[in-house]
């Protein structure tokens, strides 16, 4: 129980902004339930009037860093962030085909970013470089202190 709160911990406040680095597989996985968690969870009380906007600032926060989590996990492998492209442009032609009123795009989108999902979830599981890579060197999750 003690590396779960030690992963939210990292992701949440140790390193929120920060992409450049590591992240295990330990470390990202936890996060990733704990942000599955917190979404599924919270999303039930938006129907109670302003909690919607509590919920869209939670929300974004673990977004921010659930993405920098990913960036981190990719680095452990030795790619870049650059393999979130598809899920990004992906998320980006949803919003454009939703602001043009064009069906085409949206359903395009949706194809490209939940592909893209999938190629990021099979290279997140991948085990990562047990060596020092170009992006620092292997950093686990810290023990008990």
């Amino acid at each position: 129980m003690h590396y779960f709160f030690q992963a939210i911990k990292v992701c949440l406040k140790d390193k929120l902004f920060i992409t450049g680095g590591r992240a295990g597989r330990m470390e990202f996985w936890l996060f990733t339930l704990f942000a599955v968690a917190v979404r599924l969870a919270l999303y039930p009380l938006t129907t109670i009037q302003y909690f919607g906007v509590v919920y869209s600032i939670i929300n974004f926060i673990v977004f921010v860093a659930h993405y920098t989590a990913i960036v981190r996990r990719l680095h452990d492998s030795g790619r870049t962030g650059l393999h979130l492209a598809p899920v990004m442009i992906g998320l980006l032609m949803i919003f454009a085909g939703f602001v043009a009123a064009i069906p085409m795009a949206v359903t395009a989108g949706e194809v490209l970013a939940g592909l893209g999902i999938i190629y990021l979830l099979v290279l997140c599981a991948l085990p990562g470089n047990p060596n020092a890579n170009e992006y620092g060197p292997a950093q686990p999750l810290p023990a008990k202190q």
